[in-house]
């Protein structure tokens, strides 16, 4: 009786200790098999989303250099084929059309950012019990120099610039009703492509005319210091 008494209490802590750990009691085993397909599909997750951010930045590359030969081929059309500057009215239209198909791709990409710091990191830290993971948005966003600032915002420039100084080209050159629509058309998609980025680079102007104010009262203080 004893024995069988015994063995029964044996049986009974090898069931809390699991013999040799909790990793092997199927309420464990399950729990764990929960993380791991959490921590799978939490990767998975962002491995898309990381390729999604890449192939939209490759892509909006990619329209930049069509754009500025489809550019490039209109100004030779013109300059050495001789042919009508009023084809430049076309510049506006193309410019309005890939420049904010950028900026969007942009919006994509910033939205992608902030969901992967605001959704996927609090699950990664909660997974983990590490909060070091899933850091390089707030990383870059912190380390990011004024020179890639001022080489994404000319990229953006190069847009309404263009289409500017092809309204103005053709300004000169109109003759007809024709001609007048064509170029109000172009210079509505102009408009357009400068409100659409006013909208989307707010946050980022707003620094800047902030900071133009710093510099100019510096100025004016250092200009009375003299005086």
């Amino acid at each position: 009786m004893v024995a069988i008494h015994c063995h029964h209490w044996a049986v009974a802590w090898e069931d809390v200790v699991d013999r040799g750990g909790r990793s092997t009691h199927p309420e464990y085993v399950a729990a764990d098999a929960r993380v791991d397909n959490r921590t799978n599909l939490l990767i998975a997750e962002y491995t898309a989303i990381r390729a999604v951010v890449a192939q939209k930045s490759s892509a909006s590359h990619a329209l930049v250099g069509a754009y500025l030969t489809v550019v490039a081929v209109i100004l030779g059309f013109v300059v050495a084929n001789r042919a009508d500057p009023r084809l430049l009215i076309t510049v506006p239209i193309l410019s309005a059309v890939c420049g904010i198909t950028i900026l969007r791709r942009r919006r994509d990409r910033e939205v992608a950012h902030r969901y992967v710091r605001e959704v996927l990191r609090p699950i990664a830290v909660q997974c983990s019990g590490d909060d070091r993971i899933f850091l390089w948005e707030e990383f870059y966003a912190r380390h990011k120099d004024a020179r890639s600032m001022r080489y994404e915002f000319g990229l953006q420039l190069v847009f309404p610039l263009s289409a500017a100084a092809a309204l103005v080209a053709t300004l000169p050159l109109l003759a007809s009703i024709g001609d007048w629509l064509a170029w109000l058309a172009g210079l509505s998609f102009l408009v357009m492509l400068i409100v659409t980025y006013v909208l989307q680079n707010r946050d980022h102007l707003g620094r800047f005319v902030g900071g133009v104010r710093v510099v100019c009262r510096t100025v004016v203080r250092w200009r009375r210091g003299r005086g």
